[in-house]
């Protein structure tokens, strides 16, 4: 039973225009995808508690998704996924998203 809606991102959904003929990441992607539909916020972790934003983390592949959970509609905003390289892109990609939120 699907219990959160999902709504991708402008960012996220030119990824998923990328990502094309790679299955292997599309699958992995839709079990995510599933995931978040299923728990919402408690399938990641927590990074920004005034702006409600999440990671999940997978070690194989290296990829992380960020996502923030809107308490009222019960929806989730996907913004976009990258292969893990660095703690400093991580947190230059956080920023993005919490300039993002704070502007709109």
């Amino acid at each position: 039973m699907k219990k959160f809606k999902i709504i991708f991102d402008k960012v996220i959904m030119k990824q998923l225009k990328k990502t094309g003929q790679n299955n292997f990441l599309k699958k992995i992607l839709t079990k995510i995808f599933d995931k978040i539909e299923e728990l919402g916020p408690r399938a990641g972790k927590l990074i920004d508690s005034k702006l409600h934003i999440y990671e999940i983390k997978l070690k194989h592949p290296p990829l992380r998704l960020y996502y923030k959970h809107n308490i009222f509609t019960n929806e989730i905003y996907l913004f976009e996924y990258e292969m893990k390289t660095s703690e400093k892109k991580q947190k230059k990609t956080i920023e993005k998203i919490r300039e993002f939120l704070l502007k709109s």
